[in-house]
């Protein structure tokens, strides 16, 4: 009752309740993950949301992003290539704190800015190693998926003692120092101009026996119907002349007739033939008896 009689101490004892509370209770929102520390000492590590609990004044609340984080290089890395070509390089990386207990025991200080220069240390140290190895062209043909899958997994294996887990790395830009521009622009069109004519030459060889080979086989192809249809031809022509002596054969004076008409209609031309003969030739005869001779 005195208390309520006191304004002052009551305003005292709401200020002394309200900042002990304060000190007691803190918030983990849903992108956050904390540590919990007690004189520098780690405690406890929160990874879940929601109103959590801490000795008031004694301890105190480290928060993490569970977000991915991105982080671009500070400063473009310069690196020499396998083939001796100097390059200047940026890269850009994601990455995510998985494990606050390890990342507040590795990075020092335990913040995004710590992280961010560890990180940045380790990208650019990956990427004159993978780079160190691989070619000017390689990094500009379909290889460079493999060259960053290579710096990805690099930083991976260094980033996971740290806590760290790297998401993605990539290099969005690759240029060349301006002094060696003109040089190195030169070489590459000297060298894609001789594997043209490489692959060129090799077309051209292609080509040739595979024309040769379709010749050969046209040849085969012709030789073989060739004596397909003149056995098939062989074969009617037996088979004609089997039937026509058949047929023939019962009247031998038609078939003398017949022949002598055959040899007629293969010897005479109806527009330009001339021909001369006697009074008493057979052939005469049967002209006059035919309609050849009563056209002409």
């Amino acid at each position: 009752m005195k208390m309520l009689n006191n304004p002052l101490a009551l305003i005292v004892s709401v200020f002394i309740l309200f900042v002990v509370g304060w000190n007691t209770f803190f918030i983990i929102e849903q992108t956050q993950q904390a540590t919990v520390l007690q004189f520098g000492e780690l405690m406890r590590v929160h990874n879940t949301p929601g109103l959590k609990l801490k000795i008031p004044f004694l301890q105190e609340v480290i928060f993490y992003e569970r977000r991915v984080l991105d982080l671009d290089s500070s400063a473009p890395v310069r690196i020499t290539t396998s083939d001796q070509k100097r390059l200047w390089v940026d890269s850009y990386t994601r990455y995510r704190i998985v494990d606050p207990l390890l990342f507040y025991r590795t990075v020092k200080p335990a913040n995004e800015i710590g992280a961010r220069s560890r990180l940045d240390v380790l990208v650019s140290s990956a990427i004159r190693n993978v780079l160190g190895k691989a070619t000017l062209r390689g990094l500009l043909s379909e290889e460079r998926s493999q060259i960053m899958h290579q710096i990805q997994e690099e930083v991976s294996a260094l980033a996971k003692t740290l806590g760290m887990e790297i998401i993605d790395v990539r290099i969005i830009r690759a240029e060349l120092p301006m002094e060696n521009r003109k040089a190195v622009f030169a070489r590459m069109n000297s060298d894609l101009y001789r594997i043209a004519m490489e692959n060129r030459a090799k077309g051209v060889e292609a080509a040739k026996t595979i024309e040769a080979n379709a010749n050969k086989e046209r040849t085969v192809i012709l030789s073989d119907a060739e004596k397909q249809a003149e056995s098939i031809r062989g074969d009617g022509d037996a088979k004609a002349a089997e039937v026509a002596a058949r047929t023939l054969g019962q009247n031998l004076g038609y078939y003398n007739f017949d022949r002598k008409m055959r040899l007629l209609k293969e010897t005479l031309h109806p527009d330009n033939t001339t021909l001369v003969l006697t009074t008493e030739s057979e052939l005469l005869r049967l002209l006059e008896q035919s309609d050849i001779y009563t056209r002409n």
